[in-house]
C-alpha cells in the first residue's frame, strides 16, 4: 500500500490536533472558572465611552487585559512595554498586531460567556442587528487581509476601507 504523507508529516498533524484539543479544554475551564466566579460577557467590553455596555470596572477591565498578556510569550510581553516611539516600522507593525491581539482574545472569551449565558437563559441563536453583522464582517476582513501574504487586490486599500465600514457601523 503506497502511503501518501511520511511519518514526519503525520507526527506534525497529529501533534497540531493535540494542541488544538489542549486549547478547546484550556478555554472550557477558564470559562467554567469564569462562571463560577459570577464574570458576564459584558464584563469583556470596554467601559469607556458613553453608550458602553459594559459591567466592568477599568481596573477589572485593565486586570483583564493584564491576565491576556500574561499568555503571551515574553518577547510579546516586552514588545507591548516598549515605548512605540523607540520602535522600528516594523517594531511598530507587530506591536500593533499584539495589541489587536489582546482585544481578540478578550473577544475570544466574551464570545464563549455569550455562549454559556445563551444556554443558561434558553435563548441559543443570536440574532445580530445590521451594525453589528456589518462590524462582525468587517472585523473577520481585516483579520483575513492581515493574515494574507497575496490577493487579487491591495490589501492595505482594503484595510482601509473596512476600517471605514467599522466607522460608520459605529454610529
Amino acid at each position: 500500500m503506497q502511503k501518501f504523507i511520511n511519518a514526519k508529516l503525520a507526527s506534525a498533524i497529529a501533534n497540531a490536533v493535540s494542541i488544538a484539543n489542549k486549547s478547546v479544554k484550556a478555554m472550557a475551564s477558564a470559562i467554567d472558572l469564569m462562571v463560577a466566579e459570577g464574570l458576564k460577557s459584558t464584563d469583556f467590553i470596554s467601559p469607556k465611552g458613553e453608550a458602553s455596555k459594559s459591567t466592568s470596572s477599568p481596573e477589572q477591565f485593565e486586570e483583564i487585559n493584564a491576565a491576556i498578556v500574561a499568555g503571551f510569550t515574553p518577547a510579546t510581553q516586552k514588545l507591548l512595554d516598549t515605548p512605540t516611539k523607540a520602535l522600528t516600522e516594523s517594531g511598530k507593525h507587530n506591536k500593533r498586531y499584539a495589541q489587536q491581539q489582546i482585544g481578540a482574545r478578550r473577544n475570544d472569551f466574551k464570545r464563549a460567556l455569550e455562549k454559556r449565558e445563551a444556554i443558561a437563559a434558553g435563548t441559543t441563536s443570536r440574532t445580530r442587528t445590521l451594525d453589528e453583522w456589518c462590524r462582525d464582517m468587517a472585523n473577520d476582513g481585516i483579520k483575513k487581509c492581515r493574515s494574507a501574504e497575496d490577493a487579487p487586490f491591495e490589501i492595505e486599500a482594503m484595510i482601509k476601507a473596512l476600517n471605514a465600514v467599522l466607522n460608520i457601523a459605529k454610529r
